[in-house]
């Protein structure tokens, strides 16, 4: 089971970043283009919060799980300038804690 759903967000992931290069060649309407950002971010958001559940440590759990709690929500409220750092910044982080948390495993070995 846990294959197929790992095989299904890939593939999704996939077709959503096909679409979006496709864009840049076929200039889809406005709405198109639209509902694909609210797939990415969603997908984005629900990859963090699956990855939160990995981690051991409580605050890393409970910053990666706000992330991607946000980049879900975001695509609920009016868009700002506000809500576009933030969100960059979600995506961002748990990125940048995964690489420290690896450096530093490995570093200790």
């Amino acid at each position: 089971m846990k294959k197929i759903v790992s095989a299904t967000f890939t593939l999704i992931i996939f077709v959503v970043l096909m679409a979006k290069t496709a864009n840049w060649f076929l200039n889809f309407n406005e709405e198109i283009n639209q509902f694909l950002n609210v797939v990415m971010f969603s997908l984005i958001g629900l990859a963090y919060l699956v990855m939160a559940y990995v981690w051991d440590q409580r605050l890393l759990k409970l910053v990666i799980a706000i992330c991607g709690i946000f980049l879900i929500a975001m695509n609920l409220v009016e868009k700002s300038i506000t809500i576009d750092i933030i969100g960059i910044v979600c995506i961002l982080t748990p990125m940048l804690v995964a690489k420290f948390q690896a450096e530093n495993i490995f570093a200790r070995r």
